[in-house]
């Protein structure tokens, strides 16, 4: 069935496994609503964690409850699920190309740009802790019309040579089941009643 946890609530997951869907909100298609799908799909133990909040009434089941007056604002309950989902499982990285117009900002009179917060996600969640720690929990897919992902690409790999980078939804969502599991991803796969089902990019 699945357990989402969507703003601003909090929940004690205790030590259970966490993904934070991390990726552009504004100005792209609802990619958040096919990845809770997948996630569940393959694991349904699974907490994930989607800063988007507008989901498809078909995961509304699987929407969990609880406490909505701990965070004041929506940044201090991305920040502390980022941190939780870095200790017990692992942040995934969507990046989606963009597909319509932002809205205006009041400031500029402009367009604001495209996937901003993402942008900044990516080096304090991303590249950023991988210089220090090459097995933080971190895991990437996008699309080759997302504005700058080659830089982005170039980022990470000069802080960790070997880095993946995923061109499918299907594949970013397994491997980042793949990576929050990983201390007990062996035992699963070799248990008869535990096995992942088979996706399309698997030959």
């Amino acid at each position: 069935m699945g357990r989402l946890i969507l703003p601003k609530t909090y929940l004690d997951t205790d030590d259970n496994l966490l993904i934070f869907l991390a990726g552009p909100i504004r100005g792209t298609y609802p990619w958040h609503d096919e990845a809770v799908k997948i996630i569940s799909s393959i694991d349904s133990r699974i907490y994930i964690v989607s800063p988007n909040r507008n989901i498809k009434d078909e995961h509304f089941g699987k929407v969990v409850l609880g406490n909505k007056e701990k965070f004041s604002r929506q940044l201090e309950w991305e920040r502390y699920y980022l941190n939780k989902s870095s200790v017990n499982g692992a942040i995934m990285f969507w990046l989606a190309k963009q597909t319509h117009e932002m809205y205006v900002d009041e400031l500029s009179r402009f367009p604001a740009p495209y996937a901003r917060d993402t942008r900044q996600e990516l080096g304090g969640w991303g590249w950023g802790p991988l210089a220090y720690d090459k097995a933080f929990p971190v895991v990437v897919g996008g699309e080759d019309e997302f504005p700058g992902f080659d830089v982005i690409k170039r980022n990470f790999i000069a802080v960790k040579p070997d880095m993946n980078f995923y061109s499918s939804l299907e594949e970013t969502c397994f491997r980042a089941v793949i990576m929050a599991g990983l201390r007990n991803f062996n035992s699963k796969k070799k248990s008869k009643t535990s096995e992942y089902p088979k996706l399309r990019f698997i030959k």
